[in-house]
């Protein structure tokens, strides 16, 4: 069985600008419209008084998107649920592409006062214990499937706190 349960958090760049709770309705517009292909957008979330939490969360079948504030930085974090094909590498790029998709749909969105994305240092996270713990066998396993499947990336692991989920931080030029 290959590690799907994958995530990625593109971090806002001007996070000055954004009142977290504008995403509301812009996620609920996403549901009506069903906006994300591939994804059945269910239903919103707000968890903005959790401090360092999950923020704003659109839950979908496939996959859940969150104004994530983990760590005390925020970004858009998607991570997959559902099983794809390809292995590590394609369903990385899959999650990676779902979610700078959805960052592109942000930046557009007027009513969320010109919201900016980076894409040069992206968060990776293994969402699955049992599949990739937090372990140096693990980080030697995925550390360069990880490089290969975002290219010319410098990859290094977040913390080696077993307790921890395994997590990459990817610098890009």
């Amino acid at each position: 069985m290959d590690l799907y349960k994958i995530g990625v958090k593109i971090f806002v760049a001007n996070p000055q600008v954004v009142d977290i709770h504008d995403f509301i309705p812009v996620f609920h517009g996403w549901i009506q419209q069903q906006k994300i292909e591939g994804h059945q957008l269910i239903d919103v979330h707000d968890y903005a008084h959790v401090e360092n939490g999950p923020g704003i969360l659109l839950v979908a079948h496939e996959g859940n998107f969150s104004m994530d504030r983990e760590g005390g930085r925020l970004g858009l974090f998607y991570y997959r649920k559902r099983e794809l094909s390809g292995g590590l590498e394609a369903n990385l790029k899959t999650v990676l592409n779902t979610a700078l998709h959805a960052c592109k749909l942000l930046e557009a969105e007027p009513k969320l006062n010109g919201v900016k994305f980076k894409t040069d240092e992206i968060l990776v996270v293994a969402n699955d214990r049992l599949l990739a713990p937090n372990d140096a066998a693990s980080r030697a396993k995925f550390e360069p499937v990880i490089a290969k499947a975002l290219g010319k990336a410098k990859v290094a692991p977040q913390a080696a706190d077993p307790r921890e989920r395994l997590a990459f931080v990817v610098s890009r030029s």
